[in-house]
């Protein structure tokens, strides 16, 4: 009996996430484990492809690799700092590589969250749940 009010609790909590990684793999993992958690995600892989998405949709969550090819994730940072400040709140850095010293100072200094590839799941979804509260 307790388990429609488990979904319930699960449906109410679902986010709209954008998954900005040009690694296939990293999407798809991240794709299944979101999904998993009744989230609705949606992927792309570059920076033109993350700003045109951001410009037409509204996402709950976006969570954005650091190194991109073309434009880093830090670069779509700071244009949607210009256009859309709500969008800059909603996001998450990821990334597989050791950042350099002004990577991290620059993450410091937007206190936006990041985590580490290989993702520790736990850590993900809170910090997924952090962002959803606050929009609420």
């Amino acid at each position: 009996m307790s388990e429609p009010a488990a979904v319930e609790s699960k449906s109410v909590s679902k986010a709209r996430i954008l998954v900005v990684d040009d690694d296939p793999i990293v999407q798809d993992f991240l794709t299944a484990a979101l999904t998993e958690e009744w989230h609705n995600v949606e992927t792309v892989d570059n920076g033109n492809d993350a700003l045109k998405r951001l410009g037409d949709e509204e996402y709950d969550v976006i969570l954005l690799d650091v190194k991109l090819p073309g434009m880093s994730g830090i670069e779509i940072y700071k244009q949607l700092e210009k256009k859309d400040k709500a969008a800059i709140k909603r996001i998450i850095f990821i990334t597989g590589d050791v950042m350099s010293a002004g990577t991290m100072d620059f993450i410091r200094s937007t206190r936006t969250p990041y985590i580490a590839k290989p993702f520790d799941a736990t850590r993900l979804v809170e910090e997924i749940g952090r962002i959803i509260s606050q929009k609420s």
